[in-house]
């Protein structure tokens, strides 16, 4: 115990604050080039003691592995080799008075990926398929097993699998250090999303397919049947990442959060340049202005993701 706390206290002690992107100027990842240098590699810990997240979370050694396997992959979400935990309960969902009368179901696929970390109720490091032989576990898929994961071979503290907050019954959550209260590390409550998603964009909402002149929403310029409309504004016919897309689960197309996120990065302008702030895959106006975390950033303008797809 005196141990753990001697880290933790190491940890506030050389932990200083360093502009990286836009959003979020204590964070020293970089946020370019690739997926490596972002928050969403849970193999570093941008902090000069590397070991010390250790406490929270097992140390794969893999960036990709904390989300896909290339065996064993979760047969519960049709998403691409998903290797994470799922909630399998039920959302409460947006429910504020809105002009499209369209139904809003349950986050799809595409939503259920990232609140697998974001709504806070399951551990950052709970996955179906650990690195190496023997060391995977079917019901990982929609239940978070501690004594599966502590069978970890590598460093880390038994029992010690924080969710990204605000806890639960967890052991332990990210938001007990990385809080608006902490002048040096950053703040990740506004991250989690947790399971009430009444005051959030809304996820799993029809989005029109037609488009009358009392509709003041735009039509997506593409469509891959059965998978998705998208706004193809490179007209390359591809969905790149930097183009917000609808997707079909089997309701016709639908907002989720990877409408309008991508968890690898998203260049905000040409190669090299910083990613768009909060993985958005249009940047809404964050620009380089010269201040701390801003540098490299190139604005879309004012708004520019929420008029790609209203008409306002």
């Amino acid at each position: 115990m005196v141990i753990r706390r001697l880290v933790v206290f190491l940890f506030f002690a050389v932990s200083g604050s360093a502009g990286a992107d836009g959003w979020d100027p204590t964070s020293k990842a970089s946020n370019r080039f690739s997926i490596n240098n972002t928050r969403h590699n849970l193999t570093v810990s941008f902090n000069p003691l590397q070991r010390i997240m250790n406490i929270a979370r097992n140390d794969y050694l893999e960036v990709c592995v904390y989300c896909h396997t290339p065996h064993g992959a979760s047969k519960r979400v049709d998403a691409p080799l998903w290797n994470r935990t799922i909630n399998v309960d039920p959302y409460l969902t947006y429910d504020k008075p809105r002009t499209l009368d369209r139904p809003i179901g349950q986050p799809g696929p595409n939503s259920l990926t990232c609140l697998s970390c974001h709504d806070g109720s399951i551990s950052i490091d709970s996955i179906i398929n650990m690195p190496g032989s023997g060391l995977y576990n079917k019901a990982q898929e929609t239940t978070v097993n501690f004594t599966f994961l502590d069978a970890w071979p590598g460093e880390g503290f038994d029992g010690r699998h924080f969710v990204l907050g605000p806890g639960f019954s967890q052991p332990g959550r990210c938001t007990i250090c990385h809080n608006s209260n902490s002048p040096t590390m950053p703040d990740y409550e506004g991250f989690v999303i947790g399971t009430d998603l009444s005051n959030d964009h809304p996820v799993g909402v029809q989005y029109p397919v037609t488009f009358e002149a009392n509709v003041d929403f735009n039509a997506p310029i593409a469509a891959v049947s059965g998978r998705m409309s998208y706004f193809d504004e490179n007209l390359n016919s591809f969905a790149d990442t930097r183009e917000v897309r609808l997707y079909d689960t089997g309701d016709g197309p639908e907002v989720e959060c990877a409408s309008c996120h991508d968890p690898h990065g998203v260049r905000s302008g040409s190669d090299g340049s910083t990613f768009s702030p909060s993985f958005l895959r249009v940047n809404n106006g964050v620009a380089d202005n010269g201040t701390s975390g801003t540098a490299g950033i190139v604005s879309h303008g004012a708004s520019a993701l929420c008029l790609t797809c209203h008409i306002k």
